[in-house]
């Protein structure tokens, strides 16, 4: 191809373009570059994949300890108010399917109680167990409302007519003991209602918890020692 030819020459290899060295060494920049760029990328996904779990950690952590000290309080109420009412014969014989444990809401509430008390601690146990416990009292909880509500429903269903009777004599009674300023009528009250519940025992096997047996027998032993004197 001639000087004169009116078309230039194809390729690099034109006056002052003799490039064609760089081909080898155009891949391995490239290559270097990208392996600069992933560095700087694993680095920067590594600080912010530390930061991120970090604060997800504490984030967990301190929702396990709010959570934990809800379900704390939770389980006191409930504890406080299981236990005000079994010490409570008045509160018992009102509903005394929620002391009836042949009762299955009352079993399932007396299981789940225990379970949330078994796991209960006065200070925060770390977030296993608190979160374990949170569930228990929330369960406990839920349980001890489905049985106070099944215990309203089921007093009138749960005894024959006569046994009904029984109660209601037997709470008239003890009002009656803790009312009359005479020693003698508190100290007859007391007894008769302990016949009829005798006797309501024996015809159905239902019987007050032992807790609010232990307060009405400390509460009749002051009238019997004033009758005794």
């Amino acid at each position: 191809m001639g000087p004169d030819h009116p078309y230039p020459p194809h390729g690099l290899h034109g006056d002052g373009f003799e490039l064609w060295w760089l081909w080898p060494v155009v891949p391995a920049l490239l290559l270097g570059s990208l392996l600069v760029l992933l560095l700087l990328w694993g680095v920067i996904r590594d600080t912010r994949l530390a930061d991120i779990v970090g604060g997800g950690r504490a984030w967990l952590a301190a929702g396990s300890r709010s959570r934990w000290r809800a379900a704390a309080a939770r389980h006191r109420a409930v504890a406080v108010a299981f236990a005000a009412y079994e010490c409570d014969p008045q509160a018992v014989l009102r509903r005394p399917a929620l002391a009836d444990v042949r009762q299955p809401v009352t079993a399932q509430f007396v299981e789940a109680f225990a379970e949330a008390c078994a796991l209960a601690t006065d200070r925060y146990p770390g977030r296993s167990v608190a979160d374990a416990f949170a569930v228990a009292a929330d369960r406990a909880a839920r349980a001890w409302t489905a049985a106070n509500e099944a215990a309203d429903r089921l007093r009138a269903v749960q005894f024959a007519p006569g046994e009904l009777a029984l109660l209601d004599q037997a709470a008239a009674l003890l009002a009656v003991a803790r009312q009359t300023p005479h020693d003698g009528e508190r100290v007859a009250a007391y007894g008769r209602a302990a016949q009829r519940l005798a006797e309501l025992q024996r015809r159905c096997g239902w019987a007050l918890p032992q807790r609010a047996v232990a307060v009405l027998q400390h509460e009749a032993r002051p009238a019997l020692v004033s009758s005794a004197a």
